[in-house]
């Protein structure tokens, strides 16, 4: 049985590049990515930089959106979440362990 915890949604259209989606470690709980419509999609996360170790790779049937869940606690990325390929895909939303991070607001 899983614990009860805060999640953070991390919305973000961001292509590859090198600077991180989120810069803490974090655990990624969910994700959910939208299909361009113009084919079928690839989405690649990575930690430590876009070209570190690949965590996540996802395909992404054309004109759709993919919500995965992933079970007991998630998929930890030690050094951040990078993205090192995005590919007909609109934008995607990272569901995560709650952390602090820039534009974020005490509460």
């Amino acid at each position: 049985m899983g614990f009860k915890g805060d999640i953070q949604a991390t919305r973000s259209a961001a292509a590859a590049g090198a600077t991180a989606i989120i810069d803490p470690p974090i655990r990624l709980k969910a994700i959910s990515v939208a299909s361009d419509g113009v084919g079928a999609g690839v989405l690649e996360l990575t930690t430590t930089s876009n070209s570190g170790t690949t965590l996540l790779y996802v395909d992404v049937p054309n004109g759709d959106v993919l919500t995965l869940n992933f079970p007991e606690d998630g998929i930890v990325f030690p050094k951040g979440i990078y993205c090192k390929t995005k590919t007909n895909v609109t934008a995607y939303t990272l569901f995560t362990d709650k952390y602090s991070g820039s534009g974020l607001t005490a509460g």
